[in-house]
């Protein structure tokens, strides 16, 4: 049985990602289910046409995105007090997504997006807020040394 990470490695994990997003001069990262997120976060949770994303602003806390029915799943897969923004079947993700980056006072310069993202994922979000300059995230990824491997490899 594998052992789990405790938050303080996660916490650990994402300062040493917002550093990296500083040098790399960006102001927010969007992140999909995955293997980044399961590093980051320890959140394993698979794709599917509605949209789950983490929101992590180069500074504060990040944010999960998702939608209305799953929030209990949720909130039992990540610490007490986490940002959790949740959208109904009758609202945008990309709506939830693009609010989490202004409530973190993110009001220009570039946004990095999880090159596993799914095209319409980043096309909601690109077209709700146009004025940001949209950018890979691997190459930040890779500089905090985010483990990209295959998420069923580890935890």
């Amino acid at each position: 049985m594998p052992q789990t990470t405790d938050q303080a490695t996660y916490r650990s994990r994402i300062a040493k990602l917002q550093d990296a997003m500083k040098e790399f001069g960006l102001q927010a990262m969007i992140i999909e289910p995955g293997s980044a997120m399961l590093y980051l976060t320890g959140v394993r949770w698979g794709r599917s046409e509605r949209t789950f994303a983490l929101v992590l602003p180069v500074t504060g806390e990040p944010a999960f995105v998702l939608p209305g029915f799953e929030e209990m799943r949720a909130r039992e897969m990540t610490p007490p007090g986490v940002d959790i923004r949740v959208w109904q079947e009758h609202e945008s993700p990309y709506q939830q997504i693009v609010q989490v980056i202004k409530d973190r006072d993110i009001t220009a310069g570039r946004i990095a997006v999880d090159e596993s993202a799914r095209f319409f994922v980043f096309d909601g979000i690109r077209k709700l807020a146009p004025k940001f300059d949209y950018v890979s995230a691997t190459p930040a990824l890779k500089s905090a040394n985010v483990d990209l491997t295959a998420p069923s490899r580890r935890q």
